[in-house]
């Protein structure tokens, strides 16, 4: 065939960008694909008038099918095709239909085909056998022809695109649920529902998630705002927020505004690339997740937010009661004062290790006491006396193994059952732990300092059960004390 472009044309597809482009962010893109180019000048000046739902025309032009191919490979969002038949065989816009359809997977673009020889390519056989949405013919094409065509055409992508996002939306709603209902503790939950509400939007996970009167959340990530709500999630630049609580110290203060309608009005509120979700329970709390897109978010994607906001408030309902359900399970087992086990736990967790001593024939039990602790509490008072309990709690939390079981069993006395310890490794580990109390400093207060010493009983003497092995800890304790306290003995 003879090539119709000039010499001065280069071999690449040109984009064509209307001036109105400037004050639009996403423009309907419009591919030309033609070897005559005075088909791309009309077609130019045609189209780039257009202007359809406020949105205007950018053109892409292609002088080839392969010029085509390569320019729909890496570009996205076109919305329309207009195709020639005969350009460097005399079927390159028909193979290049198959391309698009088949080879790329591109089933959302409108294709008009045009042709100057319809003898080449009937119209019938064209329409039946390729998946293109319009036939016309060149000398017929006129410029209100091609305006209606391409309206029509860009109505048409429009549909197909909504009908795709309200289906990806769903689908994402779905996977965000399931995970969504797999996470139990509040934090993650949290973070979770950022990361779900972003991927969903298409944005990085920017946001703030608070809820009214959260239970069992760590004190160090939490920060206040009004009615009772507590941040428990901040991403990205709102993770100053935690310390701000959103005041009026705070640069992002409007969001506060904007998350208090929520909870007023009790549903989403937009406010452009600002969206608060609303979440209710059944237990009348409150949660509001504020995220942060970089677009605006359409009407069809708020419709399918309503539904996930709706799958997010069940899945906080479940938050919620697992929450509570593992803090009345842990103060059932644990000490209020120490955070440690109780003596409930340490029994129920001891039988099992003493079954499996009686395989080993190893077990170290031992009874620790502080000496004179009724001094503390008269002299200093009971606040200091829960002091101390606490700072040896803690010590003894950070200097035994994870293997050992460590409970506050009564007043000042604390058991420990350590394993896979024979009589000379459990005095050398008890021991080392007397001494470290010996020498530590506990501040009572900003300018009182007290020190106390331990008194040890340890058994490493199997028993056919917990409560006899405890027993026997518990006397070798009151021979240390007998001994003069601050020792342990051991056998």
């Amino acid at each position: 065939m003879t090539e119709k472009k000039p010499l001065n044309l280069k071999n690449n597809a040109n984009v064509e960008h209307h001036s109105a482009t400037t004050s639009y962010t996403k423009p309907w893109r419009i591919l030309v694909v033609d070897d005559d180019i005075d088909v791309h000048a009309v077609s130019r000046l045609i189209l780039t008038k257009i202007t359809f739902k406020y949105r205007p025309v950018e053109l892409l032009s292609a002088y080839s099918a392969t010029e085509a191919r390569e320019l729909l490979a890496r570009e996205e969002n076109i919305a329309v095709i207009l195709l020639d038949v005969v350009m460097e065989t005399e079927d390159a816009g028909l193979q290049l239909v198959k391309t698009i359809r088949n080879e790329l997977n591109n089933h959302d673009v409108r294709i008009i085909l045009r042709t100057g020889q319809p003898g080449q390519a009937p119209e019938e056989r064209v329409i039946v056998d390729y998946d293109i949405n319009d036939y016309k013919a060149k000398n017929e094409l006129t410029s209100q022809k091609l305006f209606t065509s391409v309206i029509a055409s860009l109505r048409a992508y429009e549909t197909i695109m909504s009908l795709n996002k309200t289906r990806f939306g769903l689908e994402r709603i779905l996977h965000s649920s399931d995970s969504l209902f797999k996470i139990q503790s509040m934090h993650e939950f949290a973070s979770g529902i950022l990361t779900q509400l972003s991927l969903f939007l298409d944005c990085k996970p920017q946001g703030i998630i608070c809820i009214e009167e959260c239970t069992e959340v760590e004190h160090n990530i939490t920060s206040s705002l009004p009615n009772n709500m507590k941040i428990i999630a901040a991403t990205e630049e709102f993770e100053c927020c935690l310390k701000c609580n959103l005041d009026e110290t705070c640069g992002h203060k409007a969001l506060s505004t904007l998350m208090q309608r929520a909870l007023v009005e009790r549903k989403n509120q937009f406010d452009n690339n600002y969206t608060a979700f609303y979440l209710d329970t059944s237990d009348n709390k409150a949660a509001v997740a504020l995220v942060c897109s970089e677009e605006s978010i359409d009407v069809n994607d708020r419709n399918l937010l309503e539904v996930f906001t709706s799958k997010i408030s069940i899945a906080l309902d479940n938050a919620i009661h697992y929450q509570k359900m593992i803090s009345f399970e842990k103060a059932a087992v644990t000490d209020f004062l120490t955070g440690l086990n109780n003596r409930r736990q340490l029994l129920r967790l001891g039988i099992p290790m003493l079954a499996l001593a009686n395989r080993n024939n190893r077990l170290a039990v031992a009874m620790i006491d502080i000496d004179y602790f009724k001094r503390v509490n008269d002299n200093y008072g009971h606040d200091a006396g829960d002091i101390v309990l606490k700072q040896i709690g803690k010590m003894m939390d950070d200097r035994f193994r994870r293997s050992d079981v460590i409970a506050r069993y009564g007043g000042e006395e604390f058991c420990i059952l350590a394993p896979s310890l024979n009589i000379a490794q459990a005095f050398e580990l008890f021991d080392n732990f007397r001494a470290s109390v010996a020498n530590c400093e506990i501040a009572i207060s900003a300018d009182v300092k007290i020190s106390v010493t331990l008194s040890i009983g340890v058994t490493t003497d199997l028993c056919p059960n917990l409560d006899d092995m405890i027993a026997a800890a518990d006397y070798l304790l009151y021979q240390a004390k007998h001994n003069g306290r601050n020792c342990v003995m051991v056998k």
